[in-house]
């Protein structure tokens, strides 16, 4: 700044011949004309690097979300458990179908009691009640697997049109080992999917889609399970391009009733059926 006013100072004396009024009006329309510092080349470079840094830096901040920071497998679980903590009863109507290539039972209309922990009780109108206890999904689907599980998260996979992370891990269970693999929705923790593998038994892939019961509890709609079942003694499949094929056992619920504190008789005969 000092040197750009001696500058202007200098300039303002004005040229020989020039008179006193020349020589204002030639500082005023100077003086006017705004300056800036000098820099070299190598200091335009260096400026322009520094700006584009900053803007890369404010570009990552706006792409990433606040709370975006990576969670752990148990971190992701106890986030979708969430949902079934809040849950202590309900009762529901179920429709169930069986397609099997070894068996066939007709269409059964059920009604399901829960209540927390794992308690479930089956009513018939047919007498007859048969349902994979994982295709229910009981109570909280993860204690198992949190209880006694090296648990990791291995990948992001879309499933039902869901973004969703990918939660493996193994527990014992009877006397068995069963691993699992879980998908959890990244928006609204739901699960989507999830694949049971004990060491021995028929193994299960069961995949969800929900509904939103009193506008707080997010219950099953449906729930398809693809049960791999050993053969049958005696039962031949329908034909021996069928014979590979599982049994899918599909659920579609109705009439919810959440916490309405059911009373443990209802469980007692189930219990002894057991």
């Amino acid at each position: 700044m000092i040197a750009d006013f001696g500058l202007r100072i200098s300039e303002c004396k004005g040229s020989r011949g020039q008179g006193i009024q020349g020589s204002r009006e030639s500082c005023r329309r100077r003086s006017r004309t705004p300056t800036f510092p000098c820099l070299s080349q190598q200091g335009w470079a260096e400026r322009l690097k520094a700006f584009m840094v900053v803007f890369a830096i404010a570009l990552l901040l706006g792409a990433i979300p606040a709370g975006a920071a990576k969670l752990t497998a148990r971190q992701v679980l106890e986030k979708a458990a969430g949902h079934y903590e809040v849950i202590e009863d309900y009762t529901a109507d179920a429709e169930v179908t069986v397609e099997s290539p070894s068996i066939h039972m007709p269409e059964m209309l059920a009604k399901i009691y829960y209540k927390k922990p794992d308690k479930l009780h089956l009513e018939s109108k047919d007498g007859f009640a048969m349902l994979p206890k994982r295709g229910v999904v009981v109570g909280n689907p993860f204690r198992d697997l949190m209880a006694g599980s090296k648990l990791s998260l291995v990948r992001s996979e879309c499933v039902l049109g869901k973004d969703c992370y990918v939660v493996k891990g193994s527990f014992s269970q009877e006397g068995c080992v069963v691993e699992s693999t879980v998908w959890i929705d990244k928006k609204d923790w739901l699960v989507r999917q999830m694949h049971s593998n004990p060491e021995w038994g028929p193994s299960v892939k069961l995949k969800l889609w929900y509904t939103r019961v009193g506008r707080r509890y997010w219950l099953p709609l449906t729930t398809a399970a693809q049960v791999s079942l050993p053969p049958f003694p005696g039962a031949e499949p329908e034909n021996k391009a069928r014979s590979d094929r599982p049994t899918i056992v599909t659920i579609r619920f109705a009439n919810y009733r959440v916490n309405t504190g059911l009373s443990d008789e209802i469980f007692k005969e189930q219990e002894r059926g057991n």
